[in-house]
């Protein structure tokens, strides 16, 4: 087997789609990830549960149906290409490479390779900053679990 070398890799540039996605979930960072929280507290207890998400600190990853999923500034909303299976994409965005090239290269990822939070596909592909996010342990929101989240009541 031969070895790749930097000069061989391709550079994937992210351009505005012509046709956005249909959104399927949505990823917030930061400071817009606590202002996602205050939204989704917001909400009764049935409304939590029509959705479902993955955290890590400063990261909100929430999964749910286009209608049932807030509007908060800074969110990126993720949505499913035919394509690329596997990927959760910005819905505004596609890369320049062909999609199929491009899920393959990123499920080839070691666990633990850098930018990687988690280890297990379906992946939530946000593009700047660049992460890849499991959302393979996804679950329906409980309210006491956004709250430990957040860091108290």
């Amino acid at each position: 087997m031969e070895a790749v070398t930097q000069d061989e890799l391709i550079a994937v540039q992210w351009r505005p789609r012509a046709v956005p996605l249909e959104p399927v979930g949505m990823a917030v960072r930061g400071a817009a990830a606590g202002v996602l929280a205050e939204r989704l507290l917001a909400r009764d207890d049935e409304a939590l549960a029509r959705l479902s998400g993955v955290a890590a600190p400063e990261l909100l990853v929430i999964l749910g149906e286009a209608g049932e999923l807030p509007w908060v500034d800074g969110a990126v909303y993720l949505g499913r290409d035919a394509e690329a299976p596997a990927l959760l994409l910005p819905t505004t965005h596609e890369p320049s490479a062909p999609l199929p090239l491009v899920e393959r290269a990123l499920l080839a990822r070691p666990a633990g390779a850098s930018g990687v939070s988690w280890t297990s596909p379906p992946y939530a592909v946000l593009i700047d900053p660049p992460l890849l996010a499991s959302v393979q342990a996804a679950r329906p929101i409980l309210r006491q679990v956004l709250l430990a989240w957040r860091g108290g009541p």
